[in-house]
């Protein structure tokens, strides 16, 4: 059986992975969690910070989207799937620029 952690135990390792400087997966290897796991409970903490609904369908192959607003900030940064940070420009026109190559690429920005 598996163990049930709570979302604010997910919170915190979320700033732990993030102050590590670990990539997600080797994150997830040494506090003993499965990455699929740490995506999941990642997005749903997400959703539920944008006020938006949490439900996750888990054998959908189709991306999932959230509302992107754009405001003032000097960087933005992506996390990509591979575990990499990507900081990019807050201007308007280079987010557009660099996601618009990433989705050419087939990547999907988490």
């Amino acid at each position: 059986m598996s163990q049930r952690f709570s979302a604010q135990q997910w919170a915190r390792w979320f700033e732990d992975q993030r102050s590590s400087g670990l990539p997600h997966k080797k994150f997830c290897e040494s506090i003993g969690v499965s990455l699929n796991s740490f995506y999941r409970w990642r997005k749903k903490l997400r959703l539920e910070a944008v006020g938006q609904p949490s439900a996750v369908d888990p054998g959908s192959d189709q991306p999932d989207f959230v509302p992107l607003s754009i405001a003032t900030f000097t960087t933005v940064e992506i996390d990509l799937p591979c575990g990499a940070t990507m900081r990019v420009p807050g201007d308007a026109s280079s987010l557009r620029q660099v996601l618009g190559v990433l989705f050419e690429l087939g990547v999907s920005p988490q």
